[in-house]
């Protein structure tokens, strides 16, 4: 016979942190959590502003992976203020330093409040765009690319899920 199946026990979510950088950067809620990243609605203190933060898995990475995870940070604050690419504003390093924990890296970025194109794609009739609308993004992608390329920075992940909507429909931004 064969053994009983087992259930999974699904992996618990990491604890919603309460802030980071010393209290300057206050959690409001869990925004989504990708292959890499876990991103959360904060609130900056200081300059009284909404943000998002991308804290980095550190799980299976290594000294040359967590150099090329700050690499990309500084890739990202590289590109300056364009009106196409997400504006970082900050980087930093959240938990223990020493000792058996990691710290984990995480990036403070603009809050783009339309949410991503996959989203808009999977509310959309027959996840189509208009074709108004899709010339559009494809132009905004296009500029985004060209600005970015123009500073030899190469996007090695565009895709829907990593192109973001400003809560005006007519502009989005890049993001990774």
């Amino acid at each position: 016979t064969a053994p009983p199946s087992r259930t999974p026990t699904p992996r618990p979510s990491p604890a919603l942190p309460s802030s980071f950088a010393g209290g300057r950067y206050q959690v409001q809620r869990f925004l989504g959590e990708g292959g890499r990243k876990r991103v959360y609605l904060a609130h900056d203190t200081k300059l009284d502003r909404d943000v998002a933060i991308a804290v980095i898995k550190t799980e299976g990475l290594d000294a040359d992976g967590l150099t090329r995870v700050r690499r990309e940070a500084q890739a990202m604050g590289r590109l300056g203020d364009h009106p196409n690419i997400v504006t970082v504003f900050d980087v930093g390093d959240e938990g223990p330093s020493t000792g058996s924990g990691r710290a984990e890296p995480y990036i403070v970025s603009q809050h783009m409040e339309g949410g991503d194109l996959d989203g808009l794609l999977q509310k959309a009739e027959n996840h189509r765009l208009p074709l108004d609308r899709s010339v559009r993004i494809a132009d905004q992608v296009c500029q985004a690319l060209e600005h970015a390329h123009s500073r030899s920075i190469i996007h090695r992940d565009l895709k829907p899920g990593n192109i973001w909507l400003t809560h005006d429909p007519s502009t989005l931004r890049q993001g990774s």
